[in-house]
């Protein structure tokens, strides 16, 4: 007599095995999800190790002699939102200085080169139907935000190699932009740029740091001209050809904040912090506020040495006393800067991005 399976073994077995395919199927896409969120890390460092050796390098060879230019924003993530808790709120700093070493230009034709350079890191801005309101940072997603370095190598003229000094006082929109987010030399030396006359500076500045500026030089009020059109860095990733003028440009894509802060000796921490003391009000930010709100139009903001530091708390840093000799003692300088940042990962895998700090002494 031959034996066979009966009806209920071949269900019992089938049942295990549907069990089993289960179970291989789950640990497979376990796997895949784990190879592929490894590989979205691997890019986010990938991604931070462009941007810390990039700041390395630069202030590795900071000219304390030369000019120092920091924006310090933040805004809410959410517009609706009254939270005072820090976060609650994004920062896009912004910060210039000179440093020296080997600068070539970048790209194809490019032939400038030279041992000092103005360079900036900012959030840059996007493309926009309406130029007279141009995608700025906070209005576009996190993910899709750009971190800009510009580099613009000091090659003042002479007479081995003549040409036009920089000269921006008749600058429109169009020649504003391009200087800030095209060009990659300034026609000027650093110790003439100093110079420059201040009604001039803050619209240079202005573009540069992508915000209005006011203030009392040596007793006059001077107020920057520049329009909105033509202030900060624009990359249009979306064409090719736009793509190619602004890569130097471009940084490092998927950065949803920037911050910068300095330390302050007095104080004993990192500065400016929106709500440092952590009780959930900015009546004691080192922001100036408007009602319960940080003041976009309002920005703190250091410019060393030839203007005056302003910050919320009651801070101030007369101008008199701005010089290289006390560079360590100023709020939003000190003796080392804290650069913070949110990086995403190119396929949103993972969702909030991760937040790195990284630290740069700048007495040593």
């Amino acid at each position: 007599m031959r034996k066979a399976f009966t009806l209920i073994e071949m269900v019992v077995s089938l049942g295990i095995l549907a069990l089993i395919l289960s179970f291989a199927g789950v640990i497979f896409r376990v796997s895949i999800e784990s190879q592929r969120l490894a590989m979205a890390n691997a890019e986010i460092m990938q991604k931070y190790r462009t941007i810390t050796e990039q700041l390395d390098a630069d202030l590795g060879g900071l000219c304390q002699d030369g000019e120092i230019f920091i924006i310090w924003s933040a805004a809410r993530k959410d517009p609706q939102s009254t939270s005072n808790d820090p976060a609650a709120f994004e920062r896009f700093d912004r910060i210039m200085f000179f440093t020296s070493g080997d600068f070539q230009g970048y790209g194809p034709g490019q032939t400038v080169r030279g041992n000092v350079a103005r360079v900036c890191y900012t959030l840059a801005r996007g493309p926009s139907a309406n130029p007279a309101e141009p995608n700025r940072p906070p209005a576009q997603k996190p993910e899709r935000r750009m971190l800009a370095r510009t580099q613009h190598i000091l090659t003042p003229p002479s007479r081995a190699k003549p040409g036009t000094p920089l000269d921006t006082s008749t600058f429109d929109d169009a020649q504003w932009l391009r200087w800030n987010s095209e060009l990659q030399e300034d026609r000027i030396s650093l110790a003439e740029w100093k110079q420059i006359p201040v009604a001039e500076k803050v619209n240079m500045l202005s573009v540069i740091g992508d915000v209005m500026i006011e203030g009392d030089f040596n007793g006059r009020t001077v107020t920057s001209t520049t329009s909105e059109a033509a202030r900060g860095v624009l990359i249009d990733r979306s064409q090719a050809v736009s793509l190619e003028k602004y890569v130097h440009a471009l940084l490092c894509e998927g950065v949803g904040q920037f911050m910068v802060q300095g330390w302050n000796d007095q104080r004993k921490r990192w500065m400016p912090e929106v709500n440092p003391n952590g009780d959930n009000s900015l009546d004691d930010s080192d922001f100036p506020l408007a009602g319960s709100n940080v003041d976009p139009n309002d920005t703190p903001g250091v410019w060393y040495p030839r203007g005056r530091l302003t910050m919320g708390g009651g801070i101030s840093y007369p101008q008199a006393q701005i010089d290289e000799e006390h560079f360590h003692e100023i709020p939003g300088l000190g003796r080392a800067l804290k650069f913070t940042f949110t990086l995403y990962d190119s396929r949103g895998l993972i969702k909030n991005g991760r937040t790195f700090t990284h630290m740069v002494y700048l007495d040593i």
